[in-house]
Protein backbone atom coordinates (compact mmCIF):
# COMPACT_ATOMS: atom_id res chain seq x y z
CA UNK A 1 0.00 0.00 0.00
CA UNK A 2 2.92 2.11 0.27
CA UNK A 3 3.35 2.84 -3.14
CA UNK A 4 -0.39 4.06 -3.78
CA UNK A 5 1.32 7.77 -3.18
CA UNK A 6 3.47 7.62 -6.08
CA UNK A 7 0.27 8.11 -8.25
CA UNK A 8 -0.71 11.34 -6.77
CA UNK A 9 3.21 12.86 -6.16
CA UNK A 10 5.01 15.52 -8.91
CA UNK A 11 7.90 14.54 -10.05
CA UNK A 12 10.39 16.45 -7.61
CA UNK A 13 8.71 14.71 -4.69
CA UNK A 14 10.89 11.79 -3.23
CA UNK A 15 8.53 8.67 -1.96
CA UNK A 16 10.10 6.41 0.54
CA UNK A 17 9.25 2.84 0.28
CA UNK A 18 10.80 -0.20 1.64
CA UNK A 19 11.13 -1.48 -1.51
CA UNK A 20 11.42 0.25 -4.56
CA UNK A 21 8.70 -0.51 -7.45
CA UNK A 22 9.44 -2.15 -10.84
CA UNK A 23 10.53 -0.36 -13.74
CA UNK A 24 7.30 -1.50 -15.75
CA UNK A 25 5.15 -0.18 -13.10
CA UNK A 26 7.12 2.94 -12.63
CA UNK A 27 6.90 3.42 -16.46
CA UNK A 28 2.99 2.54 -16.56
CA UNK A 29 2.39 5.37 -13.86
CA UNK A 30 4.11 7.79 -16.28
CA UNK A 31 2.43 6.49 -19.35
CA UNK A 32 -1.15 7.07 -17.99
CA UNK A 33 -0.22 10.79 -17.37
CA UNK A 34 0.87 10.86 -13.79
CA UNK A 35 4.10 12.89 -12.67
CA UNK A 36 5.78 10.03 -10.20
CA UNK A 37 7.88 11.21 -7.58
CA UNK A 38 11.68 9.29 -7.45
CA UNK A 39 11.56 6.19 -5.39
CA UNK A 40 13.99 6.35 -2.32
CA UNK A 41 14.91 3.92 0.71
CA UNK A 42 15.81 4.80 4.05
CA UNK A 43 19.75 5.94 4.48
CA UNK A 44 19.73 8.22 0.83
CA UNK A 45 18.18 11.31 1.95
CA UNK A 46 20.37 13.33 4.04
CA UNK A 47 18.77 17.36 3.47
CA UNK A 48 16.04 18.65 4.97
CA UNK A 49 12.43 17.71 3.87
CA UNK A 50 8.87 18.44 4.21
CA UNK A 51 7.07 15.06 5.17
CA UNK A 52 3.88 13.66 4.34
CA UNK A 53 2.65 10.44 5.52
CA UNK A 54 -0.20 8.02 5.71
CA UNK A 55 -0.83 9.13 9.48
CA UNK A 56 1.23 11.89 11.15
CA UNK A 57 4.03 9.50 12.92
CA UNK A 58 7.35 10.77 11.97
CA UNK A 59 9.84 13.55 12.17
CA UNK A 60 12.54 13.86 10.20
CA UNK A 61 15.84 14.11 11.65
CA UNK A 62 19.30 14.04 9.81
CA UNK A 63 18.11 12.05 7.30
CA UNK A 64 16.24 9.28 9.70
CA UNK A 65 12.40 8.99 9.85
CA UNK A 66 12.06 9.17 13.76
CA UNK A 67 9.19 8.16 15.80
CA UNK A 68 7.94 11.40 17.93
CA UNK A 69 6.11 10.30 20.53
CA UNK A 70 3.67 13.07 20.72
CA UNK A 71 2.84 12.89 17.58
CA UNK A 72 2.36 8.89 17.85
CA UNK A 73 -0.12 9.58 20.83
CA UNK A 74 -2.07 11.94 18.68
CA UNK A 75 -2.23 9.43 15.92
CA UNK A 76 -3.47 6.43 18.32
CA UNK A 77 -5.99 8.77 19.94
CA UNK A 78 -7.68 9.97 16.49
CA UNK A 79 -7.85 6.81 15.24
CA UNK A 80 -8.87 4.56 17.84
CA UNK A 81 -12.39 3.06 17.42
CA UNK A 82 -12.61 3.39 21.66
CA UNK A 83 -11.80 7.24 21.18
CA UNK A 84 -14.09 7.20 17.97
CA UNK A 85 -17.54 6.43 20.46
CA UNK A 86 -16.92 9.67 22.14
CA UNK A 87 -16.89 11.70 19.08
CA UNK A 88 -19.79 9.97 17.93
CA UNK A 89 -22.22 10.41 20.76
CA UNK A 90 -25.43 11.84 20.43
CA UNK A 91 -25.05 11.14 16.56
CA UNK A 92 -25.16 7.42 15.82
CA UNK A 93 -28.33 5.30 16.08
CA UNK A 94 -26.70 2.05 16.81
CA UNK A 95 -25.31 1.29 20.54
CA UNK A 96 -21.80 0.55 20.44
CA UNK A 97 -19.59 0.13 23.48
CA UNK A 98 -16.15 -0.89 24.96
CA UNK A 99 -15.31 -4.85 25.29
CA UNK A 100 -12.09 -4.60 28.05
CA UNK A 101 -11.71 -8.53 28.31
CA UNK A 102 -12.41 -11.75 27.50
CA UNK A 103 -14.40 -12.51 30.28
CA UNK A 104 -16.46 -9.06 29.72
CA UNK A 105 -16.89 -10.84 25.75
CA UNK A 106 -18.18 -13.72 27.01
CA UNK A 107 -21.16 -12.35 29.69
CA UNK A 108 -21.80 -9.55 27.06
CA UNK A 109 -22.39 -12.03 24.00
CA UNK A 110 -24.95 -13.79 26.62
CA UNK A 111 -26.83 -10.58 27.28
CA UNK A 112 -27.15 -8.81 23.93
CA UNK A 113 -29.00 -9.06 21.16
CA UNK A 114 -27.75 -10.09 18.24
CA UNK A 115 -26.58 -9.98 15.43
CA UNK A 116 -23.61 -7.77 16.76
CA UNK A 117 -20.36 -7.00 15.07
CA UNK A 118 -16.31 -6.65 16.79
CA UNK A 119 -14.30 -4.20 15.74
CA UNK A 120 -10.95 -3.97 16.53
CA UNK A 121 -9.38 -0.83 18.14
CA UNK A 122 -6.90 -0.12 15.03
CA UNK A 123 -8.11 -1.76 12.01
CA UNK A 124 -8.03 -1.63 7.98
CA UNK A 125 -10.59 -1.60 5.34
CA UNK A 126 -13.24 -3.25 7.19
CA UNK A 127 -10.75 -6.72 7.60
CA UNK A 128 -10.93 -6.33 11.29
CA UNK A 129 -13.87 -7.13 12.58
CA UNK A 130 -15.95 -10.48 12.94
CA UNK A 131 -19.76 -10.61 12.96
CA UNK A 132 -22.17 -13.13 15.46
CA UNK A 133 -25.50 -13.29 13.83
CA UNK A 134 -26.61 -16.10 16.23
CA UNK A 135 -25.22 -18.38 19.01
CA UNK A 136 -24.03 -21.06 16.85
CA UNK A 137 -21.08 -18.51 15.60
CA UNK A 138 -19.48 -18.89 19.10
CA UNK A 139 -16.51 -20.58 17.54
CA UNK A 140 -15.70 -17.24 16.19
CA UNK A 141 -14.57 -16.36 19.42
CA UNK A 142 -11.01 -18.25 19.04
CA UNK A 143 -10.44 -15.69 16.66
CA UNK A 144 -10.20 -12.24 18.10
CA UNK A 145 -7.09 -12.81 19.36
CA UNK A 146 -5.87 -13.10 15.52
CA UNK A 147 -8.15 -10.97 13.79
CA UNK A 148 -8.63 -7.86 16.28
CA UNK A 149 -5.24 -8.17 17.97
CA UNK A 150 -6.81 -8.45 21.81
CA UNK A 151 -8.20 -5.98 23.69
CA UNK A 152 -9.84 -3.46 24.09
CA UNK A 153 -12.01 -4.04 21.21
CA UNK A 154 -15.91 -2.62 20.17
CA UNK A 155 -19.11 -4.23 20.02
CA UNK A 156 -21.28 -2.51 18.40
CA UNK A 157 -25.25 -3.57 16.51
CA UNK A 158 -24.88 -4.82 13.16
CA UNK A 159 -26.92 -3.71 10.53
CA UNK A 160 -25.65 -5.46 7.50
CA UNK A 161 -29.01 -7.57 6.29
CA UNK A 162 -30.36 -4.07 5.82
CA UNK A 163 -27.76 -1.73 5.08
CA UNK A 164 -28.17 -0.33 1.30
CA UNK A 165 -25.76 2.40 0.69
CA UNK A 166 -22.35 2.83 2.09
CA UNK A 167 -20.48 6.59 1.54
CA UNK A 168 -16.96 8.27 2.87
CA UNK A 169 -17.07 12.07 3.45
CA UNK A 170 -12.99 13.50 2.66
CA UNK A 171 -11.98 16.53 4.88
CA UNK A 172 -9.14 18.52 5.87
CA UNK A 173 -8.58 19.34 8.85
CA UNK A 174 -6.46 22.20 10.17
CA UNK A 175 -6.48 23.77 13.97
CA UNK A 176 -9.62 22.08 15.04
CA UNK A 177 -11.58 22.75 11.89
CA UNK A 178 -13.43 20.63 9.57
CA UNK A 179 -13.16 21.61 5.35
CA UNK A 180 -15.57 19.66 3.21
CA UNK A 181 -14.02 18.59 0.41
CA UNK A 182 -16.62 15.66 -1.25
CA UNK A 183 -18.32 12.88 -0.81
CA UNK A 184 -17.75 8.97 -2.48
CA UNK A 185 -19.56 6.27 -2.66
CA UNK A 186 -18.05 2.78 -1.29
CA UNK A 187 -18.49 -0.83 -2.28
CA UNK A 188 -18.85 -3.13 0.58
CA UNK A 189 -19.18 -6.71 0.57
CA UNK A 190 -21.98 -8.43 2.54
CA UNK A 191 -19.68 -9.25 5.40
CA UNK A 192 -18.71 -5.79 5.99
CA UNK A 193 -15.38 -5.71 3.74
CA UNK A 194 -14.21 -3.36 1.82
CA UNK A 195 -14.26 -3.60 -2.33
CA UNK A 196 -14.00 -0.25 -4.02
CA UNK A 197 -14.79 3.41 -4.00
CA UNK A 198 -15.81 5.47 -6.53
CA UNK A 199 -16.58 9.45 -7.11
CA UNK A 200 -17.94 11.51 -10.14
CA UNK A 201 -21.24 12.05 -12.53
CA UNK A 202 -24.71 12.96 -10.65
CA UNK A 203 -24.55 13.42 -6.65
CA UNK A 204 -25.99 10.55 -4.74
CA UNK A 205 -29.56 10.67 -4.32
CA UNK A 206 -28.95 10.25 -0.86
CA UNK A 207 -26.55 13.24 -0.15
CA UNK A 208 -29.08 15.26 0.76
CA UNK A 209 -30.04 12.20 3.72
CA UNK A 210 -26.66 12.08 4.82
CA UNK A 211 -24.50 15.15 4.36
CA UNK A 212 -26.33 16.99 6.99
CA UNK A 213 -25.94 14.81 9.86
CA UNK A 214 -21.96 14.56 8.92
CA UNK A 215 -21.99 18.53 8.77
CA UNK A 216 -23.83 17.94 12.59
CA UNK A 217 -21.18 15.54 13.48
CA UNK A 218 -18.40 17.90 13.05
CA UNK A 219 -19.74 20.43 14.82
CA UNK A 220 -19.62 18.41 17.55
CA UNK A 221 -16.09 17.71 17.40
CA UNK A 222 -14.42 21.15 17.96
CA UNK A 223 -13.05 20.45 21.24
CA UNK A 224 -12.27 17.25 21.15
CA UNK A 225 -10.02 17.39 18.00
CA UNK A 226 -6.46 18.40 19.32
CA UNK A 227 -5.80 21.69 17.26
CA UNK A 228 -1.96 20.21 16.62
CA UNK A 229 -3.86 18.21 14.06
CA UNK A 230 -3.61 19.29 10.34
CA UNK A 231 -4.16 16.89 7.46
CA UNK A 232 -6.65 14.95 5.96
CA UNK A 233 -9.65 13.11 7.45
CA UNK A 234 -12.11 10.32 5.71
CA UNK A 235 -15.53 9.89 7.66
CA UNK A 236 -17.05 6.52 6.59
CA UNK A 237 -20.55 6.37 7.42
CA UNK A 238 -23.90 4.04 5.55
CA UNK A 239 -27.71 3.64 5.41
CA UNK A 240 -29.66 1.22 5.97
CA UNK A 241 -33.68 0.45 6.37
CA UNK A 242 -35.60 -0.14 9.62
CA UNK A 243 -39.40 -0.49 9.19
CA UNK A 244 -39.25 0.70 5.80
CA UNK A 245 -37.26 3.76 6.83
CA UNK A 246 -33.97 4.64 5.97
CA UNK A 247 -31.89 5.90 8.68
CA UNK A 248 -28.50 7.14 8.53
CA UNK A 249 -25.46 6.30 10.25
CA UNK A 250 -23.14 9.33 9.97
CA UNK A 251 -19.92 7.53 11.26
CA UNK A 252 -19.22 4.11 11.09
CA UNK A 253 -15.37 5.26 11.99
CA UNK A 254 -12.83 8.46 11.31
CA UNK A 255 -10.12 7.73 9.49
CA UNK A 256 -6.98 10.72 10.31
CA UNK A 257 -4.49 9.71 7.52
CA UNK A 258 -4.85 9.32 3.89
CA UNK A 259 -7.93 7.02 3.64
CA UNK A 260 -8.52 5.09 -0.16
CA UNK A 261 -10.81 7.80 -1.11
CA UNK A 262 -8.76 10.34 -0.64
CA UNK A 263 -6.46 8.78 -2.76
CA UNK A 264 -9.34 7.98 -4.95
CA UNK A 265 -9.81 11.69 -5.21
CA UNK A 266 -6.19 12.94 -5.43
CA UNK A 267 -5.37 10.34 -8.43
CA UNK A 268 -8.64 11.67 -10.16
CA UNK A 269 -7.52 16.01 -10.00
CA UNK A 270 -3.90 14.53 -11.32
CA UNK A 271 -5.94 13.24 -14.37
CA UNK A 272 -7.95 16.44 -14.74
CA UNK A 273 -11.03 14.27 -14.84
CA UNK A 274 -14.54 15.59 -16.13
CA UNK A 275 -16.96 15.87 -13.83
CA UNK A 276 -19.31 13.54 -15.43
CA UNK A 277 -16.48 11.10 -15.67
CA UNK A 278 -17.24 8.30 -13.14
CA UNK A 279 -13.86 7.57 -11.35
CA UNK A 280 -13.38 4.25 -9.07
CA UNK A 281 -10.68 2.27 -7.16
CA UNK A 282 -11.27 -1.90 -7.13
CA UNK A 283 -9.25 -3.53 -4.54
CA UNK A 284 -8.84 -6.84 -6.17
CA UNK A 285 -7.73 -10.01 -4.38
CA UNK A 286 -5.54 -12.75 -5.77
CA UNK A 287 -7.18 -15.56 -7.71
CA UNK A 288 -7.32 -18.54 -5.22
CA UNK A 289 -7.24 -20.55 -8.56
CA UNK A 290 -4.91 -19.60 -11.50
CA UNK A 291 -2.09 -17.51 -11.30
CA UNK A 292 -2.04 -13.42 -13.35
CA UNK A 293 -0.90 -12.27 -16.09
CA UNK A 294 -1.75 -8.97 -15.43
CA UNK A 295 -0.77 -6.58 -18.07
CA UNK A 296 -2.24 -9.00 -20.31
CA UNK A 297 -4.99 -8.44 -18.35
CA UNK A 298 -5.20 -4.75 -18.63
CA UNK A 299 -4.45 -4.54 -22.26
CA UNK A 300 -7.93 -6.99 -22.50
CA UNK A 301 -9.58 -4.39 -20.54
CA UNK A 302 -9.18 -2.09 -21.64
CA UNK A 303 -10.09 -3.01 -25.46
CA UNK A 304 -12.86 -4.23 -24.38
CA UNK A 305 -14.32 -1.27 -22.01
CA UNK A 306 -13.07 0.97 -23.91
CA UNK A 307 -11.87 2.51 -20.41
CA UNK A 308 -8.66 3.70 -19.06
CA UNK A 309 -7.35 1.78 -16.38
CA UNK A 310 -4.16 2.23 -14.27
CA UNK A 311 -2.56 -0.24 -11.69
CA UNK A 312 -1.85 1.43 -9.17
CA UNK A 313 -0.05 -1.04 -6.86
CA UNK A 314 2.15 -4.11 -7.70
CA UNK A 315 0.88 -7.27 -8.45
CA UNK A 316 3.36 -9.05 -6.66
CA UNK A 317 6.95 -8.11 -5.13
CA UNK A 318 10.52 -7.97 -6.42
CA UNK A 319 10.73 -11.41 -6.10
CA UNK A 320 7.90 -12.34 -7.33
CA UNK A 321 5.43 -13.13 -4.32
CA UNK A 322 1.91 -12.06 -5.13
CA UNK A 323 0.59 -9.48 -2.62
CA UNK A 324 -3.25 -10.47 -1.39
CA UNK A 325 -4.59 -7.90 -3.50
CA UNK A 326 -3.61 -5.29 -5.71
CA UNK A 327 -5.35 -1.67 -6.44
CA UNK A 328 -6.59 -0.70 -9.53
CA UNK A 329 -7.61 2.66 -10.74
CA UNK A 330 -10.63 3.08 -13.69
CA UNK A 331 -12.62 5.65 -15.55
CA UNK A 332 -16.20 5.59 -17.39
CA UNK A 333 -19.04 6.75 -17.82
CA UNK A 334 -22.13 6.83 -15.70
CA UNK A 335 -24.17 3.93 -17.94
CA UNK A 336 -21.46 1.73 -18.40
CA UNK A 337 -20.21 2.06 -14.66
CA UNK A 338 -21.96 -1.13 -13.37
CA UNK A 339 -20.45 -3.56 -16.57
CA UNK A 340 -16.84 -1.99 -15.83
CA UNK A 341 -17.26 -2.63 -12.43
CA UNK A 342 -18.46 -6.81 -13.09
CA UNK A 343 -15.92 -7.14 -15.74
CA UNK A 344 -13.17 -5.89 -14.60
CA UNK A 345 -13.69 -8.59 -11.12
CA UNK A 346 -14.65 -11.41 -12.69
CA UNK A 347 -12.16 -10.94 -14.98
CA UNK A 348 -9.18 -10.30 -12.83
CA UNK A 349 -10.44 -13.40 -9.98
CA UNK A 350 -11.07 -15.96 -12.13
CA UNK A 351 -7.37 -16.97 -12.55
CA UNK A 352 -7.57 -17.81 -16.18
CA UNK A 353 -4.81 -15.62 -17.21
CA UNK A 354 -0.76 -17.38 -16.85
CA UNK A 355 1.74 -16.18 -14.74
CA UNK A 356 3.53 -13.29 -16.36
CA UNK A 357 7.62 -13.53 -16.78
Amino acid sequence: MEKLFFPITNEEDFVLVEELPSDELYSHWKKKGLTPGTPTQIGTLLQDVTLVEWGRRHVWDDGELVVDPIQLEMARYLNSKVTQIDFRKNHSPLPAKVITSEEHLFTDLEETKLPVVLKSEYGLAGRNHIIFKSPSDSWKLSQVTKRLFGFPIVCEEWVGGSRFYDFSTLWDVKAGEFFYQTSTTMWIDPDGGFRGIRIGGLESEYQVLFLPKVYDLVKSLKNLIPKEYTGPCAIDGFLYSEDGISIVQPVSEFNFRYSIGRILWEVRKKRNVKMETISGLLVLPYPKQGKLKEWEILGKLENELNSELVLLTPVRDLVGKAYQNAVLYFETTADKESTVVETIWSTWTDGSFGESV
